[in-house]
């Protein structure tokens, strides 16, 4: 559902969206995600955006590998401005007023795309099924969370690459 620049009008462009999104390598969306977003010109062909995007998304612990949901409620409010606006040279720095800007290619923007750019922006980077998640045994791979496993205590070296460093700090 593509919108053509040109036909947004003065007042602004309304959007309410429902929608299934997933997210490679990241998370499925377990519930469509809702969005309301309002679109309006500024003029040279920048947008402000703003709205809120809400929905569940099926996330993998970082430290256990168990799928969890996790619910996002984001807040987005960003500029959106044609990239050519954006300088040619590759040593080009971003200005403050510029950290906020996102930028679109051609004649016409696509919601969808920009509420996933958003969803994406407000998932955690290392997610967690619960702060205090204990993770998979290095060396068994037994989920620490559902049993403690001996490994660590049967381990006859259990510094490794460093004991020779153990026995330097005795001395």
């Amino acid at each position: 559902m593509a919108i053509k620049i040109s036909d947004i009008p003065s007042e602004g462009l309304t959007l309410e969206l429902n929608v299934k999104l997933d997210l490679p390598e990241t998370g499925t969306a377990s519930t469509p995600v809702k969005a309301a977003l309002m679109i309006k010109p500024l003029g040279n062909g920048i947008l402000r955006v703003n709205g809120s995007i809400q929905g569940s998304l099926l996330l993998e612990c970082s430290r256990c590998l168990k799928k969890f949901p996790y619910a996002v409620n984001a807040k987005p409010s960003f500029e959106l401005a044609p990239l050519n606006m954006m300088g040619t040279s590759p040593d080009q720095e971003l200005g403050k007023g510029e950290l906020d800007t996102e930028f679109y290619h051609g004649d016409e923007i696509e919601p969808t795309e920009l509420v996933r750019e958003q969803l994406l922006i407000a998932l955690p980077m290392v997610p967690l099924h619960e702060p205090g998640c204990k993770g998979l045994c290095s060396i068994c791979g037994k989920d620490r969370n559902e049993d403690e496993c001996d490994c660590r205590q049967n381990l006859p070296n259990a510094f490794g690459a460093f004991s020779a460093l153990k026995d330097l700090l005795k001395n």
